[in-house]
This record gives C-alpha cells, structure tokens and sequence, in this order.
C-alpha cells in the first residue's frame, strides 16, 4: 500500500508539471459580423457588398446579409452573416504567435437553402503569423446538409520560435461561401522539457512501484 501511494504521488506531480497553465479568448473584431455597412439590397433577406468593419475584402465579392428563413432559418450567432463569392475575407489580429501555444481556431459555414441547390462552393480557413500560413483547412459546402452551418475547428500548437500577429483568412472558391462566429483561443502547452520530466518521473514511479 506504501508504494502504491508513492507512485499515485509522483504520477500526480509529474502530471502537474504539464497541465496547461491558463486558456484564453483571443480576441477577434467583429467576429459573427454584427456590426456592418448599410443594408441597401434585397432578396433572401437584406444584404450589401462590403465593407465589413474589421475585416479586409480581396478579391471576388463579398458583405454583411440578414438571411431570411429561405436561405438560412437561423444563424449560429447573432443575425448577421459573411458572405463570400469568391473573395478572401483576412483579419490581422492583437496579438502575436506566442512559444509552445495551442491555438484552437472555429468557424461556422454554412449552405444555402434556397437557388440553385444552395450555390456549394470550397472554402479554406487559414491561421497566421507574420504572414506565414501556420495551418488551414479545406472543404465543401456542399457537404453540410442545406439550411445549416457546420462548426470547422482545427488546432495548431507552436513551438520555441515565431513571430508576427496573429491573422485569419476566410477563403471562398465560388458562389457562394457563408461565414459566421469565428473563435480563437490559445492555452499553454507543454515543453519538450516538461513532457521528458512526465516520462521520468512516471518511470521512477513505476520503478518503485515494481519493487514492491
């Protein structure tokens, strides 16, 4: 019972070692496009093209739209969304790439319910530093089931090096891509160090613990 205790101990020290230390809400301007330009077109809801306050228009055309229920019965947040035919929609952001962060980026796409079977088009959502793509991820509208959105996630952990702000690029490849609520968080991750310390220590343990 002495040494099961022991080992239970150091399992939990070591452990603690490389817990995550804090997790945070990077903060995004204009993240599920509330705020926007006037509205000065109609037809499947009220919409414009661009700008969008707080991010930046390349390419194609893109703006703010208040669908209404014969394109989208509701929206994940809020009742405005991003629409992309063609354009890339990119946001420099606050803060810089920090050492040894897993960064968590989310964004709702979403699919048409209405025009020709809900105008599918790609999409690449892009994570940045510096200017230097750090992660991204493609896909098809066409695969969330029409009238929704989907939430598409992905993680991306630095290491001891980087520099820059961080940025995100919302990309379409066609008519039509639709974005909303996009997150970011980042919580610490572990040092090489830290998890070589983990392995260690649980060795020692399990040493003792075999001892017995």
């Amino acid at each position: 019972m002495k040494f099961t205790s022991l080992f239970l101990l150091l399992a939990l020290l070591t452990l603690g070692f490389t817990a995550p230390a804090w997790a945070d809400t990077i903060a995004i301007t204009n993240p599920s496009f509330e705020t926007h330009a006037p509205f000065g077109c109609t037809g499947c809801g009220t919409w414009n093209v661009g700008p969008i306050p707080g991010w930046t228009i390349t390419g194609g055309r893109a703006g703010s739209w208040l669908p209404d229920s014969s394109a989208f019965p509701s929206v994940p947040d809020g009742n405005i969304i991003a629409f992309s035919n063609g354009a890339t929609l990119s946001q420099t952001l606050s803060a810089s790439i920090a050492p040894y962060t897993t960064y968590s980026l989310s964004v709702d796409v979403g699919h048409r319910l209405d025009g020709t079977d809900g105008y599918p088009a790609g999409y690449t959502i892009e994570l940045l530093a510096g200017g230097m793509l750090l992660r991204s991820i493609s896909g098809f509208s066409g695969d969330i089931p029409k009238g929704t959105f989907q939430d598409v996630s992905f993680n991306f952990t630095s290491g001891a090096t980087g520099s820059g702000n961080l940025a995100i690029e919302l990309i379409s490849g066609g008519i039509q891509s639709d974005f909303d609520n996009v997150r970011l968080t980042a919580a610490q991750a572990s040092e090489p160090g830290s998890l070589a310390l983990l392995i260690t220590g649980l060795g020692l343990a399990l040493f003792l613990f075999r001892r017995r």
